[in-house]
């Protein structure tokens, strides 16, 4: 019955128009696999208090008076997104996208630090949660029933604000043709920053990447039994649940990833666990790690076409170099794939870097906006900044687990071409 409904649902959406104005004339043509599943209501009233771009030393408490926060509706949720910069007069925009488990909050350092009114790039920065995470969520137990918590749909709903809330925020400016539009994902966020610029040829003009993780799913197809609707499967999963929900697992799992642990605010760990308290999460979270993978193309299929596009999409990474999950070897790959990509490693800072050393995050994003869209020479990034340093790496393995898997892919590349 899901299956049937969501079927009709693709069809209705890949049958529709677009009805906005975009900003340039290539995103005028039809919204091939969206429509009107969501209405916005949007009030842009932004403040000008501002962190000054070039501090090398970090604010302990910024400002966050002048940070945005709205909702959009899309497939029966009530999505939250911030943003920071007057969006009209902004030449670049850049969104970003989340980890598994966080939202919005965990990027309010990028919109303090990058949405300036102040930078000459002129920037406007957003962050916006994904279905079934930080603040977007359904009021109904049947609109989660009737939606999965996937990668297909959240590459769905990314394709969607962008079209419908930042271009129609930009549009109506006078003084520009065109704006530019960035993609930044840490971790799920990443693979997500993939799937959407993959599969939307001409809407993404850079992407940035923050130990993106290169897998997400487990299962080729829906197991029919799997589902977020039965009560059995809802029943065994609540212990687990609640002990992975707890502030000491939070904190143990941070613990694991964050290369320094003062660098944990207690702040972050009640931000992750609020949303668990939603009535839905638990079922949100079947649906998550039941779901099958991406369907319309596989992670090194994503690569691939984003390296085919090289032209008319830039790629860089920001990668912290103590990650124990998404290791350097996976940016390596990555950059063995996407030649031309620039590939900042940091250190010390683990598998979220942005929220770790956001400073040194921030001044290499501001560093590629220059490069990629500005007439002006752009300024390259320090060499470090509060302790941590930035460097330009060129991809090259620097140990034996490496090198192991730099010689694998060289062999299984050319046993392909035989």
């Amino acid at each position: 019955m899901i299956a049937t409904e969501t079927q009709q649902l693709h069809h209705r959406l890949a049958s529709s128009r677009l009805a906005s104005t975009s900003v340039r004339s290539r995103r005028d043509e039809p919204f091939r696999r969206l429509q009107h599943r969501a209405s916005s209501s949007l009030h842009f009233s932004v403040s000008s208090s501002s962190t000054p771009e070039s501090a090398v030393k970090s604010t302990s408490t910024p400002s966050i008076s002048s940070i945005v926060g709205d909702y959009y509706q899309f497939a029966n949720h009530s999505c939250y997104y911030e943003r920071k910069g007057d969006a009209k007069r902004a030449d670049v925009h850049v969104i970003f996208l989340h980890g598994f488990g966080v939202g919005t909050f965990h990027y309010t350092k990028q919109l303090i630090g990058l949405g300036s009114e102040e930078d000459s790039s002129r920037t406007c920065a957003w962050s916006m949660d994904i279905c079934g995470q930080g603040k977007s969520w359904p009021k109904r137990r049947e609109d989660v029933a009737e939606f999965e918590y996937s990668l297909d749909s959240w590459r769905d709903q990314v394709e969607y604000f962008i079209r419908e809330v930042v271009l129609k925020a930009a549009a109506g400016s006078e003084e520009k043709e065109e704006v530019k539009i960035v993609l930044a994902g840490n971790s799920l966020g990443g693979k997500l920053a993939l799937y959407v610029s993959a599969t939307c040829e001409d809407l993404i003009d850079g992407i940035v990447l923050l130990n993106a993780t290169p897998f997400w799913g487990f299962l080729e197809k829906r197991v029919s039994f799997l589902t977020k609707e039965n009560d059995f499967i809802v029943k065994l999963t609540q212990p687990y649940w609640d002990n992975f929900r707890s502030k000491e697992n939070v904190r143990r799992l941070l613990n694991l990833v964050y290369a320094d642990e003062s660098k944990i605010e207690e702040s972050l760990i009640e931000d992750i666990i609020a949303p668990t308290e939603n009535e839905h999460a638990i079922r949100a979270f079947i649906s998550t790690f039941t779901s099958p993978k991406a369907s319309r193309m596989s992670y090194d299929k994503m690569l691939e076409v984003i390296r085919d596009r090289n032209d008319s999409i830039k790629v860089a990474m920001c990668y912290g170099r103590e990650d124990p999950w998404v290791v350097p070897l996976w940016g390596q790959r990555l950059k063995r794939v996407v030649t031309n990509a620039k590939y900042y490693e940091l250190s010390p800072a683990g598998h979220c870097p942005h929220d770790e050393a956001p400073e040194c995050v921030n001044a290499v994003i501001r560093s590629l906006i220059g490069e990629w869209f500005s007439t002006a020479e752009a300024a390259s990034p320090p060499k470090s900044i509060d302790g941590v340093s930035i460097e330009l790496v060129d991809g090259s393995p620097r140990n034996v687990f490496e090198k192991l898997d730099y010689w694998k892919d060289r062999y299984l590349s050319s046993s392909a071409m035989m």
